[in-house]
């Protein structure tokens, strides 16, 4: 069975299957019943080896071990798992089992019996990093992202807050020698206050009553709602009279719930586990993150020159032709490496590529911002100056020009005589004119006309850029053809 979606209810679609392991089969039926009854699509397994089996066959989203399985130990079945697949697995197991299901690789551990409250929650809580780390990935890529080296503990930091000074201390002192993270401790407002300049830890420890009841976790909902904190891990720290507020923890946002009586000998001992866990999730989700990232812009930064491409260019053509006319018109400057083609043959292509990252550095650094240079083929490259008068556009597309043939460009590996004087053709087009292509000869500029504005309609910006370019190609093919090394510049009367 493949990993699908289901409807429920009143449509309600949950990701799934949910994998129950339990020797016992009244467990199994009834926690089946449970999460069906939650809109969740269980499996069941009564065994490791049938659970072993499902995790190839079913691919579920979380394995939940209720109970021992009929020819293995828990803890020995969640290590298996966690060996074989990046799943999630939940495990109840007595406590002296609880360290080793940590150790195992356990996202969870629950006491027996189970807190139906407090099983959703972590459940929901650990569906919801799910979500995340699905729409981290990138669709349309020919190969799988490749596996994220989560970066050494050493490098991660907790930021501890207690409200209490002394309790705090107590934490630091308890998890200083077994959590391998730089531990400090704040009060509320300044752990707002740093998060508000971008000072983020990796994990945030809360006691969930701090000054007053709740106001702990009235601080986590605040820290998980700001963009700048909202991705750090957080742990809640609950007063063992207080462990029905877990679930409601859990459903804020805590990635885990601790009891307070955790700063010594064992409890501290799986405390630090558990927030280690937290931290390791909290990178590796950071990790797919930065990957989707560089993803992405390899989809529209060309690798050779470090400029936008064409897929990055159109969307924004496309925006600028929207602009209202107030903003002034917006200027495209189609240019082509005159005789690049013998640069190749003659000297390779590594001196082409040298030539092409030269002229892309010069350009860059000629048109200023909101204007933008971009690469649209093999030695052809496209700037966009919007906002600029025809007089302004036209003044910059020569500077553009005088920046790349001023200075020869020197090939790699050989000696100094081994420059190439690079000079350009280009040809210009405004938005909001009417115009054709008129020569401006190797120093002058020509008159561009001041035209009609047009004022597309929204849904048009796309035409009217495609439109925009086309007048742009034809005035550098005019260049090519009076032979090459000036501009020109589109004006309808001179169209053929």
């Amino acid at each position: 069975m493949s990993r699908k979606s289901i409807s429920c209810g009143g449509g309600k679609l949950i990701e799934g299957p949910i994998l129950v392991v339990d020797g016992a089969a009244t467990n199994r039926i009834t926690l089946k019943v449970r999460l069906a009854a939650a809109c969740y699509q269980p499996l069941t397994a009564r065994t490791g080896a049938e659970a072993l089996e499902a995790l190839a066959s079913a691919r579920p989203s979380m394995v939940l071990i209720g109970g021992p399985p009929g020819d293995m130990d828990a803890v020995e079945l969640c290590r298996k798992i966690t060996a074989r697949a990046e799943v999630p697995v939940v495990v109840t197991v007595p406590q002296e089992q609880r360290i080793a299901a940590l150790q195992a690789g356990a996202a969870a551990v629950l006491d027996t019996p189970i807190d139906e409250m407090a099983l959703f929650a972590r459940i929901r809580g650990l569906m919801r990093n799910q979500i995340t780390d699905a729409a981290a990935h990138v669709p349309g890529l020919a190969e799988e992202q490749q596996p994220f080296l989560a970066a050494t503990p050493e490098l991660s930091s907790a930021l501890l807050i207690a409200g209490d000074a002394g309790v705090g201390l107590n934490w630091r002192h308890a998890l200083l020698p077994r959590l391998s993270a730089h531990l400090r401790i704040a009060d509320p407002e300044r752990a707002l206050a740093e998060a508000a300049v971008g000072m983020v830890p990796d994990l945030y420890l809360v006691a969930a009553d701090i000054a007053q009841a709740g106001d702990g976790l009235r601080l986590l909902s605040e820290l998980r709602s700001r963009r700048s904190s909202q991705n750090a891990a957080f742990a809640v720290v609950l007063d063992p009279r207080r462990q029905d507020m877990t679930s409601v923890a859990l459903d804020l946002g805590a990635g885990d719930v601790l009891t307070s009586g955790f700063t010594s000998g064992k409890a501290a001992d799986e405390a630090a586990l558990r927030l280690s866990a937290l931290i390791r999730r909290k990178l590796a989700a950071d990790g797919q993150r930065e990957a989707a990232r560089r993803e992405r812009s390899l989809a529209w930064i060309d690798p050779l020159t470090g400029l936008p491409n064409r897929r990055f260019t159109l969307p924004r053509l496309a925006e600028y032709c929207r602009t209202d006319a107030d903003r002034g018109c917006c200027a495209v400057v189609a240019m082509d490496i005159d005789r690049f083609k013998e640069v190749n043959d003659r000297y390779g292509h590594a001196a082409g590529d040298t030539v092409l990252a030269e002229v892309a550095a010069r350009l860059e650094r000629a048109v200023p911002a909101p204007g933008f240079v971009a690469r649209v083929g093999g030695e052809e490259f496209l700037a966009v100056l919007p906002g600029m008068s025809e007089v302004q556009a036209a003044a910059l597309a020569q500077i553009m020009r005088a920046q790349v043939s001023g200075a020869d460009v020197r090939l790699p590996g050989r000696d100094r005589t081994a420059a190439l004087k690079i000079t350009l053709s280009a040809g210009i087009a405004f938005h909001q004119q009417q115009a054709g292509a008129a020569p401006v000869g190797h120093a002058a500029m020509g008159h561009a006309g001041t035209g009609q504005p047009l004022a597309p309609h929204p849904d048009e910006g796309r035409a009217a850029a495609a439109a925009l370019l086309e007048r742009a190609d034809a005035a550098l093919l005019r260049a090519k053809r009076s032979g090459r090394d000036r501009l020109m510049v589109w004006r309808e009367d001179a169209a053929a």
